[in-house]
């Protein structure tokens, strides 16, 4: 791979003025417009090509930042990524070679954890890092990462949702990278039909006939959301004391008709009905016992490799309520490259951030990975659009509710609620659930 596609930088009044600011820093870092890409009357950049120039501009500033010094950073992504980010950090190295001394590690770290690891000791963290979306806040509100160089860019080139969830108090502090960090609907094509998989009513149709199964994660509050969520109810930041979850203006009565109609279809279908891990879907399939099953982009390898051509992916399926065939919400999140706000080397990590969340960069881990992607072109590629599980994924996003700013209370009470939906044996009168529907919202409030 080599830089065929990047946006063009100018950071020389950058360097001038320090080291850049972290998210939580009012003062933001001065920058020079990216040559080529700003209009006469100002507003968004284009995707241009990295010139010959553009590299020298670069360069230059990243010798500067050298001092004739070896530069040396750290870069965390997950395992099954290494080799791809290796060789992508290999050909920004290769770039720069007559412009300093570059040395970069790629080590191992799931994005869940980046954030904890990043604020327990921010000297000896990663330079760069990949995060999920849900740890924005986490990472942003203390200062730990640093405020993106050149917003209007990474705007331009990314899908506006992803850029709302690295978003933090009106700064953009993280460069988008994934698009797909979430769960959808996959199944067996000998036991469930492309019709049957659109609703869920259709899908345990399908597991009632084939005898087989269907399985989600009922348990864990990331899945179990959903019941709230396609009820209506979404959350939506802090409330004023800046701890509390706030949601929207949300109806209690529909919401409570949601979960009622999980609880009810699961009831009905108990014995076709399993709540269990994604990895139990992929095992099923393996085994022959499950017909279909909620997954997460994570599980769309191995999925693929148990049932070969025969795995089907789409969108989460409707469910009734009341009579109406309403699209399932599900949390959609997002992966981020952050840049430690301490890094000894600011100006390079920051080009090395923007250089591994490019277009060419996704495109690869697209097709390497099949990580769906955040860049707009890469979304609207061939090789995405004939992808049938990237296309459901991103599909997926329009029936959703971002995953950012989730305070750490949400999740059990979610958790709890899930429990109950699956345990067949509860009292499902819509004044028992309504009182739990309740009773999980005032927990995640912490009442």
């Amino acid at each position: 791979m080599k830089a065929k596609r990047i946006l063009a930088m100018l950071f020389a009044v950058l360097m001038l003025a320090g080291c850049l600011a972290a998210c939580d820093n009012s003062n933001t870092p001065a920058t020079t417009d990216p040559a080529g890409t700003q209009g006469a009357t100002g507003g968004q950049t284009a995707f241009v090509p990295w010139s010959a120039e553009d590299i020298a501009d670069l360069g230059a500033n990243i010798q500067k930042e050298a001092a004739g010094n070896k530069v040396t950073l750290k870069v965390w992504q997950p395992e099954a990524a290494q080799d791809v980010f290796k060789a992508q950090v290999a050909d920004f190295i290769e770039i720069f070679k007559d412009y300093a001394d570059i040395e970069i590690e790629v080590a191992i770290q799931g994005e869940g954890d980046a954030a904890a690891n990043v604020l327990s000791d921010p000297n000896t963290a990663a330079d760069v890092f990949g995060f999920a979306s849900d740890q924005i806040m986490k990472l942003a509100k203390p200062g730990a990462v640093a405020e993106v160089m050149f917003p209007n860019e990474v705007k331009s080139m990314n899908d506006e949702l992803s850029i709302n969830a690295a978003t933090y108090d009106g700064k953009l502090c993280a460069y988008p990278e994934v698009g797909d960090n979430s769960y959808f609907l996959c199944y067996d094509k000998t036991a469930v039909t492309a019709d049957q998989a659109k609703t869920l009513e259709g899908v345990f149709e399908a597991c009632k006939a084939a005898n087989k199964r269907f399985i989600m994660n009922n348990g864990d509050g990331y899945f179990a959301c959903m019941f709230l969520f396609t009820g209506g109810l979404e959350t939506n930041g802090l409330e004023d004391d800046g701890e509390t979850q706030k949601f929207n203006d949300y109806d209690i009565d529909q919401v409570t008709a949601s979960v009622k109609a999980f609880a009810d279809l699961f009831k009905a279908n108990a014995n076709y009905f399993e709540s269990n891990k994604t990895s139990a879907v992929v095992d099923g399939f393996k085994n022959g016992t499950t017909a279909a099953g909620v997954i997460g982009s994570w599980d769309v390898a191995s999925a693929k490799a148990a049932l070969g051509d025969n795995a089907g992916f789409a969108i989460l399926p409707t469910i009734n309520i009341n009579g109406v065939d309403t699209p399932i919400k599900n949390m959609f999140g997002y992966k981020f490259i952050g840049v430690n706000s301490q890094s000894k080397f600011p100006y390079t990590a920051q080009a090395l951030a923007y250089y591994l969340s490019n277009e060419e960069c996704q495109q690869e881990r697209a097709e390497q990975l099949e990580w769906g992607p955040s860049n707009i072109n890469v979304a609207n590629s061939d090789f995405v659009k004939n992808n049938e599980s990237m296309s459901a994924i991103l599909a997926q996003a329009a029936n959703s509710v971002p995953q950012t700013i989730i305070v750490g209370t949400f999740w059990d009470p979610c958790a709890a609620l899930g429990g109950y939906v699956g345990e067949t044996n509860n009292d499902f009168s819509e004044a028992a659930i309504k009182a739990e529907v309740e009773k999980c919202i005032n927990n995640i409030l912490d009442l």
